[in-house]
């Protein structure tokens, strides 16, 4: 019977210039720190990420032209383990907005202390036909390295290699005054997937007590369509949204481990005595908990409440009840997930 023991910090501080009209600068440092432990069983990782960003950008009329440096600082505790790496990467971006014409060009170039350099970009296109459709296309490139946990944990593989992907997407977008809707057809091609594998037989590296660890997939392909609307009736806004994709393994045929075919969204929320009040279904299908599609893990849905208000100019709460009806449900085999869940917080806006 264990029980996991986590805790997440994050910070954040971000500084931000507009020089002249036409140029600004923005400086950020982040850094969280991750630490999980089980218990009654000695197991104890933690994980510090930190990043620094550097971005300009510039217009020139209907052109826009940014630039960034961006460091990324990993480091690794799990006993015996102590590791870290860094990665940098400059990044390139163009956009051109021309009547119903809209362009967007970007490139980065990614130097990992282990993997070496990385080259990756992506072009968009738009085109306004009509009054309120715009027709849009866009292809692109990706790069993912494994974190220090998939490679040198105790479930790790020191061996994995990166992720690279091709995706290509095609959409349609409809808007007029407080409604609209979209569709999306995509298709993502990844080799190297960084993936779960529930079995030993493919996981010699695995020194931990419980079967599986992180593996790559030679080839993988996502593909499907994103449907998506808002609209408002009688004083209260409904939207939703539907995702229906094959995540599929194409060195066996079958689906990826712990992916859905199938999730949607169903919500509404309204303005009552200064308060926005909503509620939301979140569904979503079936999966396989194992590369061999032989370990089924059933569909759920689930039940949000959410509430905001405004105590001054500046000031907002918000609360959430996540999992109203406390389903029971798994999104990996024998690992719990949270039941009722209750959030409220306190936002600072500051408006000048």
């Amino acid at each position: 019977d264990d029980r996991s023991l986590h805790r997440l910090q994050t910070l954040g501080l971000a500084w931000q210039a507009q020089w002249t009209e036409a140029y600004k600068t923005r400086l950020a440092v982040t850094d969280s720190r991750d630490r999980y432990e089980t218990q009654p069983s000695p197991y104890l990782t933690e994980t510090q990420l930190r990043g620094y960003l550097f971005q300009n950008e510039w217009r020139l009329g209907n052109h826009q032209f940014t630039a960034a440096l961006e460091r990324r600082e990993d480091e690794l505790q799990n006993a015996p383990i102590d590791r870290s790496r860094a990665q940098n990467a400059v990044a390139l971006g163009y956009g051109l907005s021309a009547g119903a014409h809209t362009l967007q060009l970007n490139a980065r170039h990614d130097d990992d202390s282990e993997f070496g350099g990385k080259s990756t970009g992506s072009a968009a296109y738009g085109y306004a036909f009509a009054k309120g459709w715009r027709a849009t296309a866009s292809l692109g490139s990706a790069f993912r390295a494994p974190t220090l946990y998939q490679r040198f944990s105790l479930y790790g593989d020191a061996s994995l290699q990166p992720e690279t992907s091709r995706n290509v997407e095609l959409g349609l977008k409809w808007a007029q005054d407080a409604s609209s809707f979209s569709a999306t057809v995509y298709r993502n091609k990844v080799s190297n997937l960084i993936n779960w594998v529930g079995s030993t037989g493919t996981c010699a590296g695995n020194s931990g007590p419980f079967p599986g660890c992180y593996a790559n997939v030679g080839k993988a392909r996502y593909e499907g369509v994103t449907v998506a609307g808002v609209t408002r009736l009688a004083g209260v806004q409904l939207y939703a949204s539907l995702d229906v994709q094959n995540p599929k393994n194409l060195d066996n045929g079958k689906l990826l481990a712990r992916r859905a075919k199938r999730h949607a969204t169903l919500g509404a929320d309204t303005q009552l005595a200064g308060w926005t009040l909503g509620g939301e279904v979140q569904a979503n299908s079936q999966r396989w908990d194992d590369a061999a599609n032989t370990r089924r893990l059933g569909g759920y849905a689930l039940f949000n409440l959410y509430a905001s208000t405004r105590l001054a100019r500046d000031y907002q709460v918000v609360a959430r009840i996540d999992n109203l009806a406390d389903k029971d449900y798994q999104v990996a085999r024998d690992y719990a997930t949270a039941g009722r869940t209750f959030y409220v917080g306190l936002k600072w806006s500051p408006k000048y």
